[in-house]
């Protein structure tokens, strides 16, 4: 049930009290300012003021948070459109582009199509981590789970090799979070060495820990 409903339910109960202690009010001699029902009055009109000013309230604070999450939406597209789409171009044609690929990225020794799929697969993981920083608040899925998700990825020994030349292109807080994902992501590899395997209980504390970190970087 949304917010308006509940006001407008209440002020429905209100007038029907309204109206029954209109039926049980016997001094109706007495001055107006004295009776029950003018008190009554005054009570229903500040309650109608204040569930006009609340419903209003609630309906632009609603619009806002609407126009905030198509905001980072669109952002989100625009993103795909010209960082993340353009990339994969650069894979998939990589023997049409002749020395291109490598050209665009010197630092990353770009010398077949493998590599080039490598970067701009990379690219869009780390992009993955940017934007979930800027939709985590509409999402139902929960910030743990995400990061379960993210702590895999992160123990990619190629994804690792290409972060530091890569690093330049996303905001300063996901360098940061990346580097957290990474460092933990070498403590359970480390886990697995030593004991064989990782268990659940290994994975809730890297994760846990994590969240920590996540929260913060939003907070900055």
């Amino acid at each position: 049930m949304t917010f308006s409903k509940y006001l407008l339910f209440t002020m429905i109960a209100l007038s029907v009290l309204f109206v029954y202690l209109l039926s049980q009010d016997q001094a109706l001699n007495q001055p107006i300012e004295q009776s029950t029902i003018y008190r009554l009055m005054m009570l229903l009109t500040g309650g109608a003021g204040l569930f006009v000013a609340l419903t209003l309230y609630h309906q632009a604070r609603s619009q806002e948070i609407a126009t905030e999450k198509d905001l980072e939406l669109s952002t989100i597209k625009i993103i795909k459109d010209l960082w993340i789409t353009p990339n994969f171009q650069l894979a998939n044609d990589y023997e049409k582009l002749g020395s291109l690929p490598a050209e665009m990225y010197p630092d990353l020794s770009i010398t077949s199509s493998q590599d080039m799929h490598q970067v701009a697969f990379a690219i869009s993981v780390f992009q993955i981590f940017e934007d979930y920083k800027t939709i985590y608040t509409h999402d139902k899925t929960g910030v743990n789970i995400w990061l379960g998700n993210f702590l895999n990825w992160a123990q990619s020994d190629t994804l690792q090799k290409l972060w530091p030349r890569l690093r330049i292109n996303y905001q300063p807080s996901t360098i940061r979070m990346t580097e957290a994902l990474f460092a933990a992501a070498n403590e359970i590899k480390a886990l697995r060495v030593k004991q064989g395997q990782v268990t659940y209980e290994d994975y809730q504390v890297a994760i846990q820990k994590l969240a920590v970190i996540f929260q913060s970087q939003i907070a900055i």
